[in-house]
């Protein structure tokens, strides 16, 4: 690891080649010769000036007259925590890099984007001052603003007694303006329009200086995630910064990462996302949802100077990799990553419809193949090398093309870890056995531009000839239970996908451990379910998360056993409530759960409902937390007959089971230990103690086919 001064030279050197670019208006886009070759001439010039103070006057030294650091979301809670130690580092990493430099060695500010605390109780804050205070030299300001992380457990009047009596700022540092603004309500910043006008009429009569605005949350369809994160005032905050093109604005909340180059954009004014130093998370869309695995290795921030000619540089630091971030991309070698923003000259280098014409294609080397390996029935891995890029290899879809149905995985690349990982390896899960299959891996680069696959070939297993057989009298092909052989329902105390047992027919109590809920019931009851036979009745007295069970075990007969595991179809009766949230899965017979909640950011999945008395499938969506409900825009409310769910979408949740699976995996089992349900009430309305039905729980490979089951 290069020590901070020698981090300060390379640095200096490569922003040389930068300031050249943004000359010519392209500064983000070097081919690879004009790369090589001026990293061979600024090899030159080092040498020059590291020898000769007369020939090093030929190098235009980036001399700052202003230095300030940025940071997001460092949710701190106590003393001791991840977040408090990368807080600490964030601390001395800026005062290294800062006494490193000859010229100007000071650190003028630290400026905290909102969530600052994890809930904003008093606490908490006094953990965050003192790291302050243990920390943070006299040079420097500290400037922060509420996020809606900060009204969860205090709000206004506790942030106001422990860290700054003002909700919004114009603070003047070194003759630059600093604006910060503070939501009134977690999100909305209506309120503070006349402030920010005034504050930015009053700092924009020294025209040629960049104005430093900062809010929590991003305004939409600006930096990295902002479509998905963003606060609604988005649209008069733009309309009001529009105004001044000199305005550079940094927000947080939505944990993105800042070495992604989408996280800088450029409109009428220039915004940058901060990250955080908590965990990242991502754009909805792929397989795992929108926090990726190991998500928790995120710890970054913006340290940004202006020089006397009021060019800004913005330079992403790597707290975890105790480095600048480099370029992520994996045809850019050892450059750094800067921003520059030359304010006088009013160019804008970040524009996104430029940049995705301007760069390139990704592709694989020629020689790049991809591999499968540990193929069984349902499952396979595939490992294959990382794709090129000339700004940021962003992720991959993987297709699995057969004649039977294609699947597919959608997956980010790592470029947010240094280093960035040369191969990657996923597991397909959910494929048909005995199968022929095409796989194909596109690279896909932050622009959203796809290039050529890499494809290779392979063939499931065969697994062992299943039939469908119900030792219970059904209707049905494919019945998983019907309710009408049970005389009695026993109530399980505990269920196995947390450490527990199978101890009855049915378990309902907390969603996210065998506890029992005294509060929480289910009871067998005639002439409620379909056609009026008997059905599962569930209520609960309170409004607590609920997770309801219901297992096959040899005293009820419940079929385990099925040739097709495609689809959950149940029959259900929801007369007279809505949920907030809920959503179905499944229990392998090792206890591991699957469910759609897992795939938190997948707003695609879809989930189908036909009326009683229609015969016509209606689709629908699950909201982006992997669940319908009112707050999910997909409610319930007084729905009642058939329900179809993919079983492809329901994915493992951790720490269920005795078999660890991978994050995102799909159920790939033909044994069906038992059927799960989460759900809450909604909260507009009085539902407690209202039931709702459950009947004809079916597992089959066609949804719209109900085939008659013929007892043997």
């Amino acid at each position: 690891m290069m020590k901070m001064a020698q981090k300060l030279l390379c640095i200096l050197l490569f922003g040389l080649i930068m300031l050249t670019a943004c000359a010519t208006g392209n500064n983000d886009n070097l081919s690879k010769e004009e790369s090589s070759k001026d990293m061979e001439n600024t090899k030159e010039i080092s040498e020059i000036s590291e020898t000769s103070t007369e020939n090093s006057q030929i190098v235009r030294e980036y001399i700052p007259v202003l230095r300030f650091a940025v940071v997001s979301d460092t949710h701190i809670t106590t003393a001791g925590t991840k977040e408090a130690e990368r807080l600490k580092k964030l601390f001395e990493t800026a005062y290294d890099y800062a006494s490193s430099d000859k010229n100007y060695n000071t650190l003028d500010a630290l400026i905290m984007v909102g969530d600052i605390t994890d809930n904003g109780n008093l606490p908490q804050y006094n953990a965050l001052k003192q790291i302050i205070a243990n920390n943070m030299k006299a040079e420097t300001t500290l400037i922060t603003v509420m996020g809606n992380h900060e009204f969860y457990g205090g709000g206004i009047s506790v942030y106001n007694e422990a860290m700054d009596s003002e909700l919004n700022k114009d603070i003047e540092i070194k003759g630059f303006h600093f604006i910060g603004l503070s939501p009134s309500d977690g999100n909305s910043y209506d309120s503070s329009k006349a402030f920010l006008e005034e504050a930015l009429e009053n700092a924009s009569k020294d025209s040629g200086k960049p104005i430093f605005t900062f809010q929590h949350h991003h305004l939409k369809d600006t930096v990295y995630v902002s479509s998905e994160w963003y606060t609604y005032s988005s649209d008069m905050l733009k309309s009001v910064y529009g105004n001044y093109p000199q305005v550079i604005n940094f927000s947080g909340h939505s944990h993105g990462p800042i070495n992604n180059p989408t996280s800088i954009w450029q409109g009428d004014f220039t915004c940058l996302g901060t990250g955080t130093l908590a965990y990242f998370e991502m754009t909805s869309g792929m397989t795992y949802g929108t926090i990726p695995p190991n998500a928790a290795n995120a710890a970054q921030y913006y340290i940004v100077e202006v020089d006397e000619n009021n060019l800004v540089r913005i330079l992403p630091y790597n707290i975890l990799a105790n480095d600048f971030f480099k370029t992520p991309s994996n045809t850019d070698g050892d450059e750094y990553l800067v921003y520059y923003i030359d304010i006088p000259s009013g160019e804008m280098n970040y524009r996104p419809g430029d940049r995705y014409e301007n760069s390139d294609t990704p592709y694989f080397d020629e020689d790049a193949t991809a591999e499968i390996t540990e193929i069984t029935q349902n499952t396979c891995l595939i490992t294959f090398p990382q794709a090129k890029d000339n700004d940021c290899i962003y992720s991959y879809e993987i297709v699995f093309q057969s004649d039977k149905g294609n699947q597919n995985i959608k997956s980010f690349s790592e470029y947010y870890f240094e280093p960035m990982p040369e191969t990657l390896s996923f597991r397909a899960s959910g494929l048909k056995q005995n199968t022929d299959y095409t796989v194909s891996v596109y690279p896909v680069d932050c622009y959203g531009k796809k290039g050529s696959p890499i494809e290779t070939y392979f063939t499931t297993l065969k697994g062992v000839d299943v039939k469908y057989s119900s030792q219970n009298p059904v209707t049905f092909h494919g019945t998983f239970c019907d309710f009408e052989s049970l005389e009695s329902l026993k109530l399980s105390t505990s269920t196995f996908a947390y450490g527990g047992s199978i101890n009855g027919d049915v378990f309902v109590g907390d969603w996210t451990s065998a506890g029992l809920n005294a509060n929480s019931k289910a009871a067998l009851e005639g002439g409620k379910g379909y056609n009026g036979s008997t059905a599962l009745g569930v209520w609960s007295e309170d409004g607590v998360n609920q997770g309801l069970y219901i297992f096959a075990t040899g005293e009820n007969k419940n079929t385990k056993l099925y040739p097709d595991v495609d689809y959950l179809r149940v029959w259900a009766d929801f007369t007279g409530l809505d949920f907030r949230k809920a959503n179905f899965g499944l229990v392998s017979p090792n206890g591991g759960l699957f469910t759609t909640d897992e795939l938190d950011g997948r707003s695609d999945l879809s989930f189908w409902y036909m009326a009683e008395g229609s015969d016509k499938w209606v689709e629908y969506k699950h909201g982006g937390d992997g669940c319908f409900g009112d707050v999910q825009d997909s409610s319930v409310k007084n729905f009642k007959g058939w329900f179809a769910f993919p079983v492809k979408d329901f994915a493992y949740r951790s720490g269920t089971g005795t078999v660890s699976e991978g994050s995102g995996v799909a159920y790939h089992y033909n044994e069906i230990a038992g059927i799960y349900m989460f759900w809450d009430y909604s909260d507009n309305g009085s539902y407690i103690g209202k039931k709702f039905y459950l009947d004809e729980i079916h597992i089959v490979a066609d949804y719209t086919v109900f085939e008659d089951y013929v007892q043997n």
